[in-house]
């Protein structure tokens, strides 16, 4: 491969872009990787780091957008909108809104159960080559709730879970407490899903890239893409900060940025940013025996080598990566209600990206009409560390011409022209 030539060329040094220049590399293909800041660091590198195929539901469903609104006017609240009169924001919203109904809910979820189900055997794979060098254990996810209504629905799912073949213990409080002795008075139960892994996401992504250029990828970091050349139906070279790369195909694999590289080529990626925020602790005196989440509050705990990470909100706010002291504050608040151990307690980092998401909660895969040689891969919202090492194989296989299965249309970026 020459320095400007390649098979492929993936935009986006991400989870996905990594599996995806990984996985077509192993092919074969002569790989570049574009990334516009150092690889990794985006929504991938500093994230709660859970393989979840318990995370079976898509963003939008009934009952959403009331709980949304409910906390929309506190500043310390779970989830927030950036104001923006942006019309294809709104047209997101009103798209959203619209996918909140039982029956798209359902079918999302069974899709969605689908995908993680085999997103969880990709990752096995991934870890019986490297797994100790990334962290990754697979002890379960324990939900904790404060209220007995919340424990109720946390009921509800777990049979919903049942039916997709995932297997949950609820759990009474004294189970709860015993389950996880860091939780508080205040936790009247919980619901512990068997399945579920965890890893060190910044050691993961470090190790992907690394496994990407044994096997031939060139990552090129500090390397933005900002116009295209094309002839015909066909993209034959990308421009950059670092001059122009030429490749046979070219794959999006750009999170957040989604929609304003489509919008390059004239077709619609309605993906909006959805920021996350971290806060880790290290040496904190304190730790979890397993993964949590904090189910009323929507907060996930992460037990790290050494560490302790918190992360919570969900925040559409484009690509605005700003923080705000209040959020910060409201995620510690939260975890302190179920976890006495953490009050008064001042993280050592902290960390926001923005997670891609889309209006009907299902990630964009696949190749992007009328374009010959132009792929998506991305809008995996709060699941891209669940779901990217599997989007990464399935890409390659449409890179060689092949087909993904039976959902290949609902995942189809064409389904929002």
């Amino acid at each position: 491969m020459s320095d400007r030539r390649a098979d492929v060329i993936v935009i986006g040094g991400g989870v996905v872009g990594l599996s995806t220049a990984y996985y077509a590399s192993l092919n074969g293909a002569k790989v570049l990787v574009h990334e516009k800041g150092q690889v990794g660091e985006g929504a991938s590198s500093g994230n709660a780091g859970l393989v979840v195929s318990s995370y079976f539901e898509p963003l939008p469903g009934p009952g959403v957008i009331g709980e949304a609104l409910k906390h929309l006017a506190n500043p310390e609240g779970f989830f927030g909108i950036r104001p923006c009169l942006d019309v294809s924001f709104l047209a997101w919203l009103a798209r959203f809104w619209k996918s909140c109904t039982s029956r798209d809910f359902a079918e999302r979820s069974r899709i969605l159960a689908e995908l993680n189900k085999e997103a969880m055997k990709a990752h096995l794979d991934l870890a019986a080559v490297g797994g100790s060098d990334y962290e990754f254990t697979r002890k379960g996810l324990l939900y904790l709730y404060l209220t007995e209504a919340g424990l109720q629905k946390a009921r509800a799912r777990a049979s919903v879970a049942d039916g997709f073949g995932l297997k949950a213990e609820i759990l009474s409080k004294d189970e709860a407490r015993s389950m996880e002795p860091a939780a508080g008075e205040r936790v009247v139960g919980g619901v512990r899903y068997l399945s579920d892994a965890a890893l060190n996401p910044l050691l993961f992504v470090e190790w992907l890239a690394a496994k990407a250029r044994e096997a031939g990828a060139v990552l090129l970091p500090r390397c933005e893409a900002y116009g295209f050349r094309t002839s015909g139906k066909r993209v034959h070279t990308v421009l950059t900060t670092k001059g122009e790369f030429r490749a046979d195909q070219v794959v999006l694999a750009a999170g957040a940025w989604l929609k304003g590289l489509g919008k390059m080529f004239g077709v619609h990626l309605p993906v909006e940013g959805g920021k996350g925020i971290s806060q880790t602790f290290y040496r904190s005196g304190w730790s979890v025996r397993q993964p949590l989440i904090l189910g009323d509050y929507h907060v996930a705990v992460s037990p790290l080598a050494g560490a302790v990470r918190v992360t919570g909100l969900l925040e559409l706010s484009g690509t605005d990566l700003s923080l705000s002291r209040r959020r910060v504050k409201g995620i510690r608040k939260a975890a302190g209600l179920y976890l006495p151990a953490f009050r008064e307690k001042e993280p050592d980092e902290v960390w926001r990206g923005l997670r891609p998401c889309t209006p009907d909660g299902l990630p964009l895969l696949g190749r992007v009409a009328p374009w010959r040689n132009l792929f998506v891969a991305g809008g995996h919202d709060t699941k891209g560390m669940t779901l990217g090492p599997l989007t990464g194989r399935s890409v390659s296989r449409l890179l060689e011409g092949k087909g993904i299965g039976s959902l290949q249309k609902e995942l189809s970026p064409d389904r929002f022209s």
